[in-house]
């Protein structure tokens, strides 16, 4: 059985993994997208159609677009982002099924195993926050646009902290 404090815990918990669910999502979207726009235009401003565009162009043209098409590549190979979709959606699933087991334990305060069960809990936290701490972003607007979105479905003000 869980005292007031572990209570208010778990909510907290349980609002601040939702929300970290959501940023990671969005992350992991974003920069999927993004590397989608790279591979898409890489792949059609290499390809013959593209030449058959540029054709009557000054002859600066084609060399820009291929300048642009090795620094797009370059830039997805540095910032690697295959890792960093993989990462993002590693981190948008693990804190979504974090914020499920808070969900949870709120229901199930008063089990004889819900102090256990929110020390599992907090444990399991500790690895997707070290992830985040070392392979994420930190979009401070981004996460608190999420924040708010959480709040307002909870019918909470953004005022929280």
């Amino acid at each position: 059985m869980l005292n007031e404090f572990q209570i208010n815990r778990v909510w907290e918990n349980m609002l601040a993994a939702e929300t970290r669910s959501l940023y990671f999502g969005d992350l992991a979207s974003r920069s999927a997208r993004q590397k989608q726009w790279i591979t898409g235009l890489s792949f059609f401003f290499s390809s013959g159609a593209a030449a058959t565009i540029i054709a009557k162009s000054p002859q600066w043209i084609p060399l820009l677009l291929a300048l642009m098409v090795a620094a797009a590549t370059a830039y997805a190979m540095a910032v690697n982002l295959d890792r960093r979709i993989a990462t993002m959606a590693k981190l948008h699933l693990a804190w979504s099924q974090i914020a499920t087991d808070y969900d949870r334990l709120w229901n199930h305060a008063a089990d004889d195993d819900a102090e256990e069960c929110l020390e599992k809990i907090i444990e399991r936290e500790k690895e997707p926050s070290e992830l985040a701490t070392t392979d994420a972003p930190n979009n401070q607007k981004l996460l608190e646009k999420w924040q708010n979105r959480v709040f307002s479905l909870y019918h909470l003000t953004g005022d929280h902290g």
